[in-house]
């Protein structure tokens, strides 16, 4: 099934690491994306490290505008999002937690969101899908696909990068079945939304925060 040509997917990996996990799964949906005809791009929150926010990026700092303008329009020039998160301790990163500080705005709001949780454990994995879907909406509105992909015993997985490659194990070929679904929901949801987007209805002049 190929995407439209407007469907474009802004991926971005929360790890700190390099060489990481969570890499290895940004560059595995980018290539699943890209099978499927559609345009995938990677913000790597480590390579493109984002110091802590402040409110200094309220008020146009330039040295904030160097760093944050690129990612900025890679986001506004998107249809959709994958967020890819590492389980640090039970908790999403907190490279993840300051990238959603940056997303006022209309930047994210009303699109497609896959959330990834990725985790060297054979069970965990749950909780930073759960801290994401709790806390970090509220003012960058993303819209989370009700499914969401936990990438467990993440060294064992994927290994073989190729999305048409043989998977190593049951878990292996269940989790490449998982993905090349949600990305295929998260393209109907692209679709569906757009058009959302586009209304007249949309206030983020009277409401530019959420409640």
């Amino acid at each position: 099934m190929l995407y439209d040509h407007f469907m474009k997917t802004q991926i971005i990996s929360g790890s700190h690491r390099a060489d990481s996990q969570s890499m290895k799964v940004a560059n595995y949906i980018a290539k699943l994306i890209g099978q499927k005809g559609g345009e995938a791009k990677i913000t790597d929150l480590h390579h493109g490290a984002l110091p802590l926010w402040d409110e200094s990026v309220w008020v146009g700092n330039p040295d904030w505008k160097k760093i944050w303008d690129p990612i900025a329009a890679d986001l506004r020039g998107a249809d959709s999002l994958v967020v890819i998160t590492p389980e640090y301790a039970g908790m999403a990163s907190p490279a993840i937690k300051n990238f959603f500080l940056f997303c006022g705005g209309d930047l994210i709001a009303h699109k497609p969101t896959l959330l990834v949780s990725v985790t060297s454990s054979a069970t965990n994995g749950a909780y930073p899908i759960q801290e994401l879907r709790g806390t970090s909406h509220k003012n960058s509105r993303p819209l989370y696909l009700p499914d969401h992909i936990i990438v467990r015993e993440a060294e064992k997985v994927l290994m073989d990068s190729d999305p048409n490659g043989v998977a190593a194990n049951p878990a292996d070929e269940y989790l490449r079945k998982r993905m090349d679904y949600s990305v295929q929901m998260l393209r109907e949801y692209a679709k569906a939304l757009k058009s959302v987007r586009e209304s007249a209805v949309l206030n983020y002049k009277d409401f530019p925060f959420g409640m």
